[in-house]
């Protein structure tokens, strides 16, 4: 992404159209805006760029004319000397950027991230990022202020697998030249095609069926490298005029410094959207290509400052990310200013810099780094233990903090620390003793999830096998009712308390649960997001099926869906509290089998992350709720969270029943983060398992009431 060769004296190049090559300041200019692009719309525009195709797409362009050349030259490919070279040179910046985020992360951000931050540094030190994030199915464009430090590694870990790939591959195209007698440039061309077209057709189908994940896959990117590949192959036998190098120029750079504005980045990226900073970048390369007087834009991109920037971009995008993200963190949430992000860009800028001067130039000229290839693994070996040092110890003292603080907790009598909702019906009157820490402890939110004991298996996981969803159960050996909880992570998010009630009431129970998709058949022609449509009914299809060969005695779900709100918006936004899309679709499904059910009313949805506005506020922060928008609980008042009525309740016929949690969840007009003692949100919009619990004396006898009317069909 970031690698580039430097001028050379002579080049050995058969290639038609050149006999002798020369330095490409022009590209160099191309990633200064590349990545001044990536710098401001990640500070100012809050949108992804392209920026970091070009990078992609920029790197396999130089990494391949350097193979070809030495193709063409009879060389040898030297594969290990090369992938030694690359990683010198990358990593120990990298390092340096990691172990400084990771000891700012350590005293900046709260608690509860802290596990991420870790395990994010050994993704980002050993170029697994990307999968990290992908499994995670992070989403790249939420809010900054929960967003990791390290994130914008996934595209460096992307470009290192391929730095170990794709000098595989000239192994491939030196094996084809021999067995055909084809010449390197076709033979090369070749292979780059196949490649591009498989992973181009895998990028458009997995963009397509799973967005967030295809996003950070390698093999939905290789495309782009393979792009710049054909190019750096095919450039010498291009012959445009200067007239339409120049259109070309203007066209590609304009596209290119637009592409974040005019494309759906968000719901489109890596598919066949990311043509577009892919296309505009082989304009621009052309458009400076040829013989002549240089166009337009090759010479502005030729300009020495410009220059001088992109000899920093890998220093540039390292640094910048981290800057912004905890420049936010110390804002507690108040929004950045113009000013501010002006800071955070000369910061950044200076910073690279001295990264570039201090590290990158020091070690390239540095005589004994680069005597053998042992030297080089030396220096990719200290800057793994630069940072495997302070991660491992940081990491140990962290979870020795918690392990002390949870012996404390739990060493206590819950029902009079941490009594959660009890303190709302009225039977608990004791007040709660002072310097008590509320739970879940931050160390604990991983595990704040509900999930039943056994994996399904058979016809069940059979049929929703490969769908990124999960299906567990709770068995019984002759149970009462056989009770099936479908949904999303809303659904997910009361099955602690549901098993509890199961067991006591011998169900047995079953969970079928996709993150994002409800209890809904939605009309892929007329929803907003037919794509996430398509998955979530294809989910839904099979679990109906399932359903219907279990035959369960009630269905239980979530059947509203509040809208996300601040303290800003309007008194009465409660209002938008809404039946989720395509549900009625989804009952009356139901309903023709005959099955009944349960529809819980959903909790409040934040703009900011309950807990740790909680967590800062009761560690002394008095600025954080305000400048989050929450209010002084760090919640919002009812009426921005809920309609003044269940909207499900619009739905209640024979066979279906409502549960509504709403007073346990606020009072006194207002839905806060602690209630007795305990979190209730364990981020924005989930409630946490141990405030859950905390519910069930008011929740058993409401759902079994529910459950029962529901069969009743009454």
């Amino acid at each position: 992404m970031f690698t580039h060769t430097r001028p050379p004296s002579a080049a050995a190049n058969t290639a038609p159209a050149e006999t002798a090559r020369t330095y490409r300041t022009d590209i160099d200019g191309l990633r200064a805006v590349a990545i001044l692009l990536v710098v401001v719309y990640h500070v100012w525009v809050g949108r992804v760029s392209g920026g970091v195709d070009a990078f992609l797409m920029i790197s396999a362009f130089f990494l391949t004319g350097s193979f070809v050349r030495r193709l063409e030259g009879s060389k040898p490919l030297a594969i290990a000397g090369q992938w030694v070279r690359t990683f010198k040179r990358l990593l120990p910046p990298a390092a340096v950027v990691l172990v400084a985020t990771l000891i700012a992360g350590f005293f900046l951000l709260p608690d509860n991230r802290l596990p991420d931050l870790f395990s994010e540094v050994w993704a980002s030190l050993f170029y697994v990022e990307n999968w990290w994030l992908a499994i995670d199915a992070t989403d790249y464009y939420a809010d900054k202020i929960s967003a990791s430090p390290v994130q914008h590694f996934w595209s460096l870990s992307v470009q290192g697998q391929v730095f170990l790939l794709w000098p595989l591959l000239f192994l491939v195209i030196r094996f084809l030249t021999k067995l055909t007698r084809l010449a390197v440039r076709p033979a090369a061309m070749a292979v780059f095609a196949v490649v591009f077209a498989a992973s181009f057709t895998y990028s458009v189908l997995s963009t397509d069926a799973r967005q967030e994940f295809a996003y950070f896959d390698t093999g939905a990117r290789i495309w782009e490298f393979a792009a710049g590949s054909m190019l750096a192959v095919a450039l010498p036998w291009i012959r445009v005029p200067r007239w339409a190098r120049s259109v070309l120029g203007l066209v590609g750079i304009t596209a290119l410094v637009l592409c974040g504005v005019l494309i759906d980045v968000q719901g489109g990226f890596p598919g066949y959207l990311a043509l577009w900073p892919v296309l505009s970048v082989i304009a621009i390369i052309i458009a400076g290509s040829g013989e002549g007087q240089p166009t337009v834009v090759t010479r502005a991109l030729s300009f020495k400052p410009l220059v001088a920037l992109g000899n920093d971009a890998y220093a540039l995008y390292l640094v910048h990310w981290p800057i912004l993200i905890f420049a936010i963190q110390l804002r507690r949430g108040a929004p950045l200013s113009f000013l501010d992000g002006l800071l955070i860009v000369a910061l950044s800028l200076v910073t690279a810099r001295l990264l570039t001067w201090l590290v990158d130039d020091r070690l390239r000229h540095a005589v004994w780094a680069n005597v053998n290839k042992l030297r080089g693994l030396l220096v990719i070996a200290l800057s793994i233990l630069l940072v495997a040092g302070p991660t491992v110890f940081l990491g140990w003292s962290a979870q020795r903090e918690y392990e002390t603080e949870k012996a404390v907790v739990a060493a206590m009598d819950q029902s009079v620390t941490h009594p959660g909702a009890a303190v709302l019906t009225g039977e608990y009157t004791e007040p709660i003793p002072a310097g008590i820490p509320p739970i879940p402890l931050a160390g604990d939110l991983e595990s704040e999830w509900g999930e039943l004991p056994e994996n399904c298996d058979g016809v069940l996981n059979e049929a929703l096998e490969g769908q990124g969803a999960s299906c567990s159960y709770l068995n019984t050996d002759d149970p009462e009712l056989v009770v099936a909880v479908i949904g999303d992570s809303h659904s997910q998010q009361w099955l602690e308390p549901i098993e509890d009630i199961s067991v006591k009431n011998d169900w047995r129970t079953y969970s079928f649960l996709k993150g994002g998709c409800a209890l809904a058949l939605i009309d892929v022609e007329t929803t907003e997001f037919p794509e996430a449509a398509e998955g979530c009914n294809a989910w839904l299809g099979s679990v109906l099926s399932g359903v219907a060969e279990l035959n369960p005695d009630v269905v239980i779900s979530v059947g509203t869906r509040t809208p996300a709100s601040w303290e800003n918006e309007s008194p009465d936004f409660g209002e938008k509290e809404r039946i989720p899309e395509g549900q009625e679709a989804a009952l009356t499904g139901l309903e023709n089998l005959g099955i009944p059910v349960v529809l819980f009313r959903d909790n409040p949805r934040f703009f900011f992350n309950a807990y740790e506005c909680a967590d800062a506020m009761i560690n002394g922060d008095t600025e954080v709720a305000s400048n989050l928008g929450a209010n002084a609980a760090c919640g919002v008042s009812h009426d921005r969270a809920f309609a003044s009525a269940n909207p499900a309740e619009a739905l209640l016929r024979p066979g279906l029943a409502t549960v509504d949690m709403s007073d346990q969840l606020c009072f006194d007009g207002s839905c806060p983060s602690i209630i007795g003692n305990v979190f209730v949100y364990l981020d924005d919009n989930h409630i946490t398992s141990t405030y859950a619990r905390t519910m069930l004396p008011v929740l058993t006898p409401r759902l079994q009431a529910a459950v029962e009317h529901a069969r009743s069909w009454e």
